[in-house]
């Protein structure tokens, strides 16, 4: 009887420590960055060339347009990716826009909402481009499952951009 009694109380406490993480930590930021060797008219154009999105974005199958256009501020999208068989997706919305010097999207999901932030500087030779991304679980269970899994999501975001950055050198 004892054990049973210390394995609950020890289940218990590890549940209250991962909602703590949420309820502690309900959002998160990370930050990426790639060197490009390109100028800033370069990558920024085969950064929002929705024909190439495919070939940088892991997992990208398209976009449907909710409501406005293109590269405008206000516009939404449905963006829709697949990994390990599974499909999901996510509301875009355009915020900032400033041609070859930044794009700023909302993301909402059924799990969390976060702000990504992208930011061109440099010459005609090179190119930095900044990402600033933060995100919020919409509950305190999502809020710690992300916290968990933070620096993945930072991970998969520069697999991204360095493959933006090799997709960009080759043009």
């Amino acid at each position: 009887m004892r054990f049973v009694k210390f394995t609950l109380i020890g289940l218990v406490g590890i549940t209250l420590a991962f909602f703590s993480l949420g309820f502690f930590h309900p959002s998160f930021s990370y930050q990426n960055q790639v060197e490009v060797n390109a100028s800033v008219e370069e990558s920024f154009k085969v950064f929002t060339d929705e024909s190439l999105a495919s070939e940088w974005l892991v997992g990208y199958i398209g976009k449907e347009v909710l409501s406005g256009k293109e590269l405008v501020v206000g516009s939404r999208f449905l963006m829709q990716f697949e990994q390990d068989g599974e499909q999901f997706e996510f509301t875009e919305e355009l915020i900032e826009y400033k041609k070859n010097e930044k794009f700023v999207f909302e993301i909402e999901t059924d799990f969390f909402k976060g702000t990504v932030g992208i930011y061109f500087e440099g010459n005609e030779k090179k190119t930095t481009i900044k990402a600033f991304t933060s995100s919020e679980g919409n509950n305190v269970f999502y809020s710690s499952m992300f916290y968990l899994l933070k620096s993945a999501f930072q991970q998969q975001a520069q697999v991204n951009y360095d493959l933006l950055k090799d997709l960009i050198e080759k043009q």
